[in-house]
């Protein structure tokens, strides 16, 4: 009994991956920017401009025009993943629009972040879809959706736009190798224990 105990744990383990952030494979952009960092890797490396902090540093920021026609930023994931959270860092009075797609072609609207809406008055605003953290903001939570890439641009506000995180939390649609491995030694036990009875 112990065993297959033990089995099952492993079985569940293997088919309840956590949620965990996601590293794009690559970011581009299209329109006009400047940039404070290296690369566009900056959109995605874990580390958000602390709020007041001035919207070009730490940041890709542009200024003019909005839309389609102004400057869009796009992370590409590598493979399709069920995105469940997201971390934004943005100037704080400016609206954004974040949209997904599943082949880069084709793009649904995942949410937009109002203007004025977090606690910043003054340069970057750091905004979060995890229900109960600090910065949580209602209109930005989303259900679950699968995507391989992810893009952001202004749709109005100052004229003085700037992004300096959009980091996605989620679950690769393909299992990894890890995740077989665990059903597969849930499997084994499960053989193991009927087998010895």
């Amino acid at each position: 009994m112990k065993s297959l105990l033990v089995a099952a744990s492993l079985l569940a383990a293997s088919s309840a991956w956590a949620a965990a952030p996601i590293t794009p494979t690559n970011a581009s952009a299209t329109g006009s920017y400047s940039i404070d960092g290296v690369d566009l890797s900056i959109l995605a490396d874990g580390y958000v401009a602390p709020e007041l902090t001035l919207y070009t540093v730490d940041a890709v920021s542009w200024s003019g025009q909005e839309g389609a026609s102004g400057a869009t930023f796009t992370l590409d994931f590598g493979q399709l993943y069920t995105l469940t959270d997201v971390l934004l860092g943005v100037d704080h009075n400016d609206f954004y629009q974040v949209q997904v797609s599943t082949d880069g072609l084709n793009w649904n609207t995942l949410f937009t972040n109002l203007a004025f809406e977090g606690q910043s008055n003054f340069g970057s605003e750091i905004i979060s879809s995890v229900a109960g953290n600090a910065e949580y903001q209602a209109t930005i939570d989303f259900p679950s959706v699968a995507a391989r890439y992810a893009r952001i641009y202004a749709m109005g506000g100052d004229g003085a736009y700037s992004v300096s995180e959009m980091s996605f939390s989620g679950v690769a649609v393909v299992p990894e190798p890890e995740a077989y491995a665990l059903m597969l030694a849930g499997l084994a036990l499960i053989g193991f224990a009927a087998r010895r009875r």
